[in-house]
């Protein structure tokens, strides 16, 4: 098997993991899991949600913010057939032998105002993401220090719009704040260690570029 890709397969491959983070984060989204050494439950989706403002970043640094925002909105139509497809599912007849409907539901089932308080703070943060991206950078080599705080400020956002449209009305304001800030922590605790392979990733993703454009 070649393994050596050019410039647009590397972005085509960029953009297939970005799309699968986005989808995965919001369906493993409804197992809460429980951190019991810093007293904290998060919901799962935290484990990889943030590759997506990882990748946003690099897409951003390498093809551009208008390739950037075209990988956003393609993100969130996969997510929006995955939704549909996994949504119709539930309402097709099963046969009688067939147990698994109530599993399916729970998994599968989604609260509108928590998957349009999903779009609305992933489109937001990662445009926001790109954008910043593209001028801090314009020009300059990456740097993992200034990308790492492009980052936490865009996810910073995201979980402000998410956690507030979300749950406003159903927790206080001191709760909400709390889950900001601690899904925020955990955040950038993993966008700050995956930051060696960030910088690897751009600098794959780089190679034949001045040939190809």
């Amino acid at each position: 098997m070649d393994l050596n890709f050019d410039f647009t397969e590397k972005r085509v491959i960029i953009t297939a993991f970005f799309c699968m983070a986005f989808t995965i984060a919001n369906l493993i989204t409804v197992k809460i899991i429980s951190i019991d050494f810093i007293g904290m439950q998060t919901p799962a989706g935290v484990l990889i949600y943030p590759l997506v403002y990882i990748l946003t970043n690099v897409i951003a640094d390498v093809y551009g913010e208008r390739t950037a925002r075209r990988t956003i909105i393609l993100g969130l139509c996969v997510d929006v057939l995955f939704v549909f497809m996994t949504t119709l599912i539930l309402f097709l007849p099963s046969p009688s032998f067939y147990t698994g409907d109530s599993s399916l539901a729970f998994v599968f089932t989604q609260t509108p105002r928590i998957l349009i308080a999903s779009y609305i703070s992933y489109l937001i943060g990662n445009f926001v993401n790109a954008r910043i991206t593209t001028m801090v950078n314009a020009g300059e080599e990456y740097s993992s220090v200034k990308n790492l705080g492009i980052i936490a400020l865009s996810e910073l956002i995201d979980n402000f719009i998410f956690i507030g449209l979300a749950f406003v009305g159903v927790y206080s304001v001191v709760d909400i704040l709390i889950m900001i800030i601690s899904h925020w922590i955990l955040s950038l605790i993993w966008s700050a260690i995956a930051q060696p392979f960030t910088s690897m990733t751009v600098r794959w993703a780089k190679k034949g570029k001045s040939v190809e454009i």
